[in-house]
């Protein structure tokens, strides 16, 4: 583990239906250099189980009392051992050259604070459902961008931790805690919206993460 170059920050609520995909699409990366750090929200299912029953070193499971994907994501930044932060959902699944694409960049882009991509969405079966890219693409782009349009996809975000903690999120922007982050780090460091789609982002009625106009 001494050469951890990226912590994948998952919170996990009750996930236990799709979290042992998401944990496998992670190990399964063409980028080997990570810590995958799972912060379990209260779950009053099997989402412990189905993580511990993986044998891989570069897993950290973080138990806490439920307080919310906010609470969650601030625990796991005091727990993550790197600057480069790769934010991930329980029920998503990341495409293999995820970590090694937006790693590269933010390796070659030292002035860039935030770095999302596009993304495919599925049904809670797994089926494809449509392509989403954001609004914004470049640093010029995100920041015209009028306040009620958010920016990234979160579950896609690569970001520096020192930066980001300088804010923290926001335990009382419930289900918004992201998009009042990127307003308060616009002028922080650039950002930026690579146009591959690097993840799946599952419509699961269930997750604490969906965004509300797409329940």
């Amino acid at each position: 583990m001494n050469d951890v170059k990226i912590t994948v920050l998952m919170p996990a609520y009750n996930a236990g239906a799709f979290i042992g995909e998401a944990i496998q699409s992670v190990l399964d990366q063409t980028f080997r250099d990570f810590e995958l750090l799972i912060i379990n929200d209260g779950s009053t299912d099997n989402t412990s189980a189905v993580v511990k029953a993986f044998n891989d070193e570069r897993i950290r499971l973080v138990e806490q009392k439920n307080m919310g994907i906010a609470a969650a994501l601030n625990n796991g930044l005091n727990y993550a051992r790197t600057e480069l932060i790769a934010r991930f959902d329980a029920d998503d699944i990341c495409l293999p050259a995820r970590l090694e694409t937006q790693y590269h960049f933010m390796s070659s882009h030292p002035e860039y604070a935030v770095l999302g991509s596009a993304a495919e969405y599925i049904d809670a079966a797994g089926n494809y459902v449509f392509t989403h890219k954001p609004t914004g693409k470049t640093d010029a782009q995100i920041k015209l961008l009028p306040y009620t349009v958010c920016p990234f996809i979160h579950a896609s975000v690569m970001y520096r931790r020192s930066i980001v903690k300088e804010w923290g999120y926001n335990i009382h922007a419930h289900s918004f805690e992201d998009h009042l982050l990127w307003q308060q780090l616009k002028f922080r460091g650039k950002m930026y919206n690579l146009p591959d789609s690097l993840l799946r982002v599952r419509l699961n009625p269930g997750s604490i993460t969906m965004d509300e106009k797409k329940r």
